[in-house]
């Protein structure tokens, strides 16, 4: 260990190195399993699915994963494979109450068979029964002890705010608390029969607002549902075939124009389109994984480089060893041995600085990470494994010529170590290629989120505050009562109201209707958005034709409708403003009195599609909007605040700015960029270290040259420039080789992005002079002190 004390830099740098990159990659490593554990929970989840159609339209296949009401019954009855099938509704509203308090809790309505499908713990009553009628409510244990504390609930009377009515309902079970790793997320499950709307919607094929959940028999493969669904399609989505084939879809190779498919609930997080709200890119986790990889890799090949260069300081230790009788064995296992020591402690210390960094690592980046999986067996035999591994490569090339030297030639002080190693070089190329790809990454992920977060969304989404609301039965006048409370407020420019929230919430709340019609012989389809007056005005969105609704038009409440310009392409018409439109044989013809431009209701993962914003007073709105000037955004908040509790001071108030709500679209994504960023910066700062530890032992063991070359006359700076070339090559070398490869891989990253941003020449030059940049830096420190040393000084120490 006396080598160890006697090349402190080196031994400081492979310490620090090897300890920061265990503590990043075990970090990366524990949060990236813990994504990948989702939705694993649930029992028989190896048969459990989210159903999903497809269809090869014009511009390319679409999938979309709503379902209308009856088709729990149809599968069922159509084949008998589906043990069981459950349609799930979000959005149905957030509130509670038990006598005098009221809490705000995320309600679903699901089917009887909801409990069945995903075997959810119960903690309290009877599973069986619990959802078997339509006056039972289901609770999580958090739910249940924010409305009753420790009261017991089951059997208990309490009211649920569900879509703009308070219903009376008996608490039937109690569920355990859903785990952080499921992507199935509610507080309260009630009964879909209970939405509005329900005895009329529950036979129509054409209304589609519900995600499907089925569990195949345990003898049913995937592909055996898929194929016997080509007969379901048939039967049950004649309208929606003849609107594909006059839409100029095209068909599958065996003649069908849609296709029934089962995403596994295993897969809910990780598909953008037809999995969860929060689902992520897959790609991204494994680039995470990639990273952590490549800071364990920097670090090894800091190492190795290291260990090289000290070797051939230590020529003559080992040829006195050699003289006094040593063998090669002995040779090689002494240099091993040195390098599992400072890898083996470094492993522990890692662990160590990752389990004490658990906390700030999940409270900044937003991450669950559990230190107990390093105590799962597995995870220590593959943590031993590595440092075993790592310290046979790192140290296997100098033991080996450590071992094979001639004790005459290193006593003689003939062994010197090379001006251009091959290995050293390609050692530096490879940590350089890692790096620069990295700050590829960086910059391009950073550019793509933040367009994700500031892209123009179709309406002025500053100074505007959404608040979810719950409205009685008795009292659907919440918007109304606000907008007259408001009226004297200078900071209030206007109050309308939506059925869909604009983001995420602070309730969490978000939903999606859809409705198609057929009109001049076609099959239409298209989003519907319920709202109030002033609408178009509180969006802030300029209209194309037309006039927003106004309360001085009775017949807006009716039938009047608003149309986005996608939605007009749709219906193929000019002139649309005072246009009758038959959207549905129950109801009274829509009338078109405005048209708007596209805008985004959902995120920028979706693509815009064809909208019908409509009034509906017998559906009140579940979002109140209230568009503000102000400078005091807090103070502004603090007063709608006051005003709303005048109007409902028994519920919870959970207004937010817009600004805020489109940013949580983006939350799990922007935290995860963050996280790759700061790993790469910590792979860039190991490649700087080990660079700055081999220029040390470079410069130190070319003492003899450098002062020649000064005495002959060489200047300070030609002396850096010389040193600094060496290392500046390999370091070129590597940016040639990154480049394309970064192109590439970004390249394929992006295409999963609806919307995103394109691959500009700057980023891949920016890289690129960055990495000289730290190079050059790195280097000329080492460099310059050693070229500004009296050279009598260099001469007489050699």
């Amino acid at each position: 260990m006396r080598a160890l004390r006697k090349n402190k830099l080196a031994t400081v740098i492979n310490g620090v190195g090897l300890t920061v990159a265990f503590a990043c990659a075990i970090l990366l490593m524990l949060r990236v399993y813990h994504e990948f554990s989702f939705d694993s929970v649930y029992p028989a989840a190896e048969r459990t699915y989210k159903v999903y159609r497809s269809g090869n339209a014009p511009q390319g296949e679409t999938r979309r994963a709503r379902f209308p009401l009856p088709v729990t019954e149809a599968i069922k009855k159509e084949y008998a494979g589906v043990e069981k099938a459950a349609l799930i509704s979000d959005g149905a509203g957030t509130g509670i109450r038990y006598q005098d308090k009221t809490v705000n809790q995320e309600i679903k309505l699901v089917d009887a068979d909801f409990l069945d499908v995903f075997s959810f713990p119960v903690l309290r009553g009877n599973r069986q029964s619990a959802l078997t009628t339509t006056n039972n409510v289901v609770l999580t244990r958090r739910a249940a002890q924010s409305v009753f504390g420790i009261e017991d609930p089951v059997g208990k009377p309490v009211e649920v705010h569900i879509n703009g009515k308070w219903i009376r309902l008996i608490v039937a079970a109690v569920l355990a608390d859903l785990p952080q790793n499921t992507s199935i997320r509610f507080d309260v499950l009630a009964r879909t029969e209970l939405q509005p709307g329900y005895a009329e919607a529950k036979d129509r094929w054409d209304q589609t607002s519900s995600d499907l959940y089925i569990k195949l028999k345990a003898s049913v493969t995937k592909e055996d549902f898929e194929r016997a669904a080509r007969s379901l399609v048939q039967k049950y989505y004649a309208e929606d075939l003849r609107f594909m084939k006059k839409e100029g879809y095209k068909p599958y190779p065996d003649g069908d124009y849609m296709r029934l498919h089962l995403l596994p609930v295993s897969e809910l997080h990780f598909d953008l389109q037809v999995g969860a709200g929060d689902a992520l890119n897959k790609s991204f986790l494994y680039v995470l994984l990639l990273v952590s990889c490549c800071i364990l890799l920097i670090a090894g090949f800091n190492f190795v480089n290291l260990n090289i260069g000290v070797s051939f300081t230590r020529t003559k230790e080992i040829g006195i060893r050699k003289c006094l009788g040593a063998q090669k064995k002995q040779v090689w296992l002494q240099v091993w041995s040195e390098s599992l020591f400072i890898i083996s402690l470094s492993a522990l210390m890692g662990t160590g600085l990752a389990l004490l960094l658990i906390p700030p690592f999940n409270q900044l980046f937003g991450a669950s990470v559990n230190g107990a999986l390093l105590r799962q067996p597995v995870v220590i035999i593959v943590l031993v494994l590595l440092v075993l591994l790592m310290a046979f490569l790192a140290s296997g090339y100098p033991s080996a010529i450590m071992a094979r030297l001639k004790v005459t030639e290193v006593l003689k002080g003939k062994l010197h170590l090379k001006k251009n190693s091959v290995l050293r070089n390609a050692l530096i190329v490879l940590q350089f290629v890692m790096a620069v790809i990295l700050i590829c990454a960086t910059l391009v992920i950073y550019r793509q989120f933040q367009y994700l977060r500031k892209a123009p969304l179709g309406y002025d989404t500053d100074a505007l505050i959404s608040i979810p609301v719950n409205q009685t039965e008795a009292d659907k006048n919440t918007v109304s009562k606000m907008r007259m409370l408001l009226a004297s407020q200078p900071s209030v420019l206007s109050v309308s109201g939506s059925s869909i929230n604009l983001g995420i919430g602070a309730d969490g709340g978000t939903n999606k209707w859809t409705q198609g019609f057929e009109y001049n012989g076609r099959s239409l389809r298209t989003n519907i958005l319920l709202a109030d007056y002033d609408i178009i005005k509180t969006l802030g969105i300029t209209l194309r034709e037309g006039r927003d609704f106004l309360s001085q038009y009775a017949s807006d409440t009716a039938n009047n409708v608003i149309i986005t310009q996608s939605m007009l392409a749709q219906l193929g018409i000019k002139d649309p403003v005072g246009r009758s439109i038959i959207a549905d044989s129950s109801e009274r013809p829509w009338t078109v009195i405005g048209v708007i431009p596209d805008f985004q209701l959902y995120s920028m993962y979706n693509k815009n599609e064809p909208l019908t914003i409509k009034m509906d007073p017998e559906e009140p709105v579940s979002y109140l909007l209230v568009r503000v000037i102000t400078k005091n955004p807090s103070a502004t908040m603090d007063m709608i605040r006051d005003a709303y509790r005048k109007i409902d001071p028994r519920s919870d108030f959970n207004g937010s700015y817009v600004t805020e709500n489109v940013y949580r679209w983006y939350a799990s994504e922007e935290r995860l960029a963050k996280m790759f960023t700061a790993a790469a910066g910590v792979a860039i700062l190991l490649s700087c270290m080990g660079l700055f530890g081999m220029a040390f032992i470079v410069v130190g063991q070319r003492t003899k040259e450098i002062g020649v070359r000064k005495v002959l006359g060489a200047s300070v700076g030609n002396i850096a420039t010389l040193v600094s070339k060496e290392f500046i090559k390999p370091v070129g070398i590597a940016i040639l080789i990154a480049l394309p490869i970064a192109l590439w891989v970004l390249n394929k990253w992006l295409q999963h992005f609806t919307y995103r941003v394109s691959l500009t020449w700057w980023v891949f030059a920016a890289a690129g002079l960055l990495a000289v940049l730290i190079a050059v830096i790195t280097v000329s420190v080492q460099a310059v002190r050693a070229a500004i040393v009296n050279p009598v000084k260099s001469l007489r120490t050699e």
